[in-house]
């Protein structure tokens, strides 16, 4: 079978690297982790600093702004979710039938799922749109935030119909072992982002300044510039993937599979996103300064953790083509290897988080007491940081491996079994969120203020890192079938007669 898939790439003859053909279920691990992860350790890193590129040309605006970004961010990764499953269910299944060796499958798959995302995207967007101002309103915020983050919210949740396609093609491009063509769209697209961004928020060059607005729009165009890059790759046969608009048509069976592999890691999503709205809520009480001061914290985690993310995703994808090559011994190696590599980096990353904390925060924020306070949140919560990472390749390797469900208890009793409820109790809020009888149980002293949000958020990590590794050592993992969607096998496309190459040729 592996032959099979050689020859059908040699017979395309548009192999731009060795991303189109190298074999994941061969030869060192490490090799081939570190083969798949450097690209999404950049793409990582540029959309780290993407990411946190609109709070920190925000910060030039004040602290309002700050606030702004953060909170309408919140609610924009909270309705991508159900996008986000998707990407996890097209690489679970790409990759296994990419292990396997038919590529006529995988092929098949990626087209099924472009066509559900962008379904998926649309509705989105149009929500979005529609509830903007209700959904600030509902979170407690300011009249003033409202109004300057209305549009802002807007503008981004038009953009995320192209961050949808931009994510979508990356996955199905990274399942199949390309991960150096969604590196090169995601620079592309961060640096056309950073490079708008603060032209149209500050209006230089002659045109308007549209304020944090600016950012919003910045971010649409680059993301659809992106997206353009990733499907030239699929539609031209540059990788083993390949779109084609030929038999265009819906496969319900095929979409219903995607559906129940990528649910729970939809409601994985989900819970999150609605974690991160309710702590908003439990900041809000504390005024502008302790909005902000939520917000650039969780940006700093997801710019901490870009390298160890990348490898994250690398594990998933060789444990994916791996199990479907029939080598589950080699997958478990593959996720150890991850592990190891993934607490060297994020150690690092956290002891200097840890003793330069104000050093950190300074880009996003010049003002006293957000400075403090955030000083403060980043030395508690480093422990958690480092065990959200770990975390993270235990659930990417799972997911790929088509088992999304446990890694959705996993978050559902961090969250609601332990975040949530010690953030309510230690932030002093229990007097609002719990019956009067229970309130008065809770000792005065527990009251920690905002910082009993970080402290929360650590006890969640330990307790979602303990249950998944646990997980990881007895539990059945590796054992699922995620290509099992029809009665009737794929419809393998009839190759011409041609005579393969000798071996040991490209």
């Amino acid at each position: 079978m592996r032959g099979r898939e050689n020859w059908t790439l040699a017979q395309r003859g548009r192999r731009t690297s060795a991303y189109a053909t190298r074999d994941l279920t061969q030869g060192s691990i490490p090799r081939n982790l570190w083969f798949l992860g450097w690209p999404q350790i950049i793409s990582g890193a540029v959309n780290a600093i993407d990411t946190l590129a609109d709070l920190f040309w925000a910060g030039f605006l004040g602290s309002r702004a700050v606030a702004t970004v953060g909170v309408a961010q919140t609610w924009i990764q909270l309705f991508n979710t159900g996008r986000m499953g998707l990407d996890t269910s097209a690489r679970a299944m790409v990759s296994r039938a990419v292990g396997s060796g038919n590529l006529a499958q995988a092929s098949d798959i990626a087209r099924q799922s472009v066509i559900f995302n962008v379904g998926l995207s649309l509705v989105v967007m149009v929500i979005g749109i529609g509830l903007s101002d209700f959904l600030l309103k509902v979170l407690g915020v300011s009249d003033a935030l409202v109004e300057e983050g209305s549009t802002y919210q807007r503008l981004r949740f038009a953009g995320s119909f192209f961050f949808g396609l931009n994510m979508i093609s990356g996955s199905l491009l990274q399942a199949g072992g390309d991960t150096l063509t969604p590196m090169k769209a995601q620079l592309v697209t961060r640096a056309s982002h950073l490079i708008l961004s603060p032209v149209l928020t500050f209006g230089w060059g002659g045109l308007p300044a549209f304020g944090v607005s600016g950012a919003a729009i910045a971010n649409g165009i680059s993301q659809g510039i992106g997206s353009a890059m990733n499907f030239w790759a699929l539609y031209t046969g540059t990788s083993r993937i390949q779109l084609s608009m030929n038999n265009l048509k819906v496969e319900l069976p095929l979409m219903w599979r995607q559906v129940q592999i990528g649910g729970p890691a939809s409601v994985t999503a989900a819970e999150r996103a609605i974690a991160q709205v309710v702590l908003v809520g439990l900041a809000a009480p504390f005024g502008t300064a302790g909005l902000a001061v939520f917000s650039i914290t969780q940006r700093i985690q997801m710019f901490g953790g870009f390298g160890a993310q990348g490898l994250a995703q690398a594990s998933g994808v060789i444990v994916g083509q791996s199990l479907g090559a029939q080598q589950p011994k080699r997958a478990k190696e593959t996720v150890w290897w991850a592990l190891g590599y993934n607490f060297a980096i994020q150690g690092l990353v956290c002891a200097l988080i840890f003793a330069f904390p104000e050093a950190v925060i300074l880009v996003f924020s010049r003002d006293p007491e957000v400075m403090e306070i955030a000083g403060t949140w980043l030395r508690i919560e480093v422990l958690g940081y480092m065990l959200f990472s770990l975390a993270n390749v235990l659930v990417l390797s799972f997911n790929t491996a088509g088992d999304t469900t446990i890694p959705m208890l996993a978050a559902l009793g961090g969250i609601w079994g332990v975040q949530q409820p010690v953030a309510i109790l230690l932030t002093g809020a229990a007097g609002r969120w719990l019956p009067p009888n229970l309130a008065a149980l809770v000792p005065i002293s527990w009251n920690l203020g905002i910082l009993g949000i970080a402290w929360a958020n650590v006890a969640a990590a330990i307790a979602r890192f303990i249950f998944l590794f646990l997980y990881f050592m007895w539990g059945p993992w590796w054992k699922k079938n995620v290509l099992q969607f029809s009665q009737a096998p794929v419809e393998i496309v009839p190759e011409p007669a041609v005579v393969p190459p000798p071996v040991g040729l490209p």
